[in-house]
């Protein structure tokens, strides 16, 4: 539970206490208000003023929440109309925060996103009485306290994924490629650890594999962003 709870502390951090009620999104272009019908505007007439600011990822939730109002029963559309509010009361200031974390998620590789969303289905699963404890826990620590707590979570999960990353690797070569990512600078590791994680499984060995025999120069330029 405390593994999840450090996953789901690092969603809401993430998306904020507003955005955290849904499942993070695929990535999604922004949306004018002026591309909504007349339906949809009368039902998120709300959050009208605020619609240009509202994460893409929120505002293709809740096109999708107006188009089906109509067929909502009314506990569903009592739970869309608490959402409306709630972006509603957001100030500019926790929208553009939502903004910067919402592109902070879709920089991420895309197993990365993938695995977060599986995290965050698997916290959408628990008994409502468990989802309310951990985002209460969560609410009641400080700022300082909420960034140590993810921080100590990303550190983990770097640890997590350097010993999958060690045991991928044949055994007679593992000091080579000790050696190798040793030569390279922090920004370089870093771009190859994203390049390793973005691959499927089954291509990351000849990823490492190809790395690993470049010449100094041409892991330069391997690994300098574009």
């Amino acid at each position: 539970m405390r593994k999840l709870f450090r996953i789901i502390a690092l969603l809401l951090l993430l998306f904020g206490s507003i955005a955290a009620s849904a499942q993070p999104d695929q990535p999604a272009p922004a949306l004018p208000w002026s591309a909504l019908s007349a339906d949809e505007q009368r039902v998120l007439d709300p959050v009208h003023a605020q619609w240009e600011q509202l994460p893409p990822g929120a505002q293709q939730r809740l096109q999708r929440g107006a188009r089906r109002y109509p067929h909502m029963n009314s506990e569903q559309r009592v739970k869309l109309d608490e959402r409306l509010r709630k972006w509603n009361k957001a100030s500019p200031e926790q929208l553009a925060k939502m903004r910067e974390h919402y592109a902070q998620f879709q920089s991420l590789p895309a197993e990365e996103r993938e695995r977060l969303r599986a995290q965050f289905r698997r916290f959408r699963s628990l008994p409502p009485e468990q989802r309310a404890a951990l985002r209460e826990k969560f609410q009641q620590m400080s700022a300082e306290e909420r960034h140590a707590f993810v921080a100590g979570a990303s550190a983990q999960q770097r640890a997590d994924a350097m010993r999958e990353f060690a045991q991928s690797v044949p055994l007679e070569q593992r000091t080579s490629t000790r050696q190798m990512l040793r030569s390279l600078t922090a920004d370089q590791r870093r771009a190859f650890a994203r390049h390793w994680r973005a691959l499927p499984p089954a291509q990351r060995d000849a990823y490492r594999q190809r790395v690993l025999q470049m010449t100094p120069e041409q892991r330069v330029v391997e690994l300098t962003p574009r």
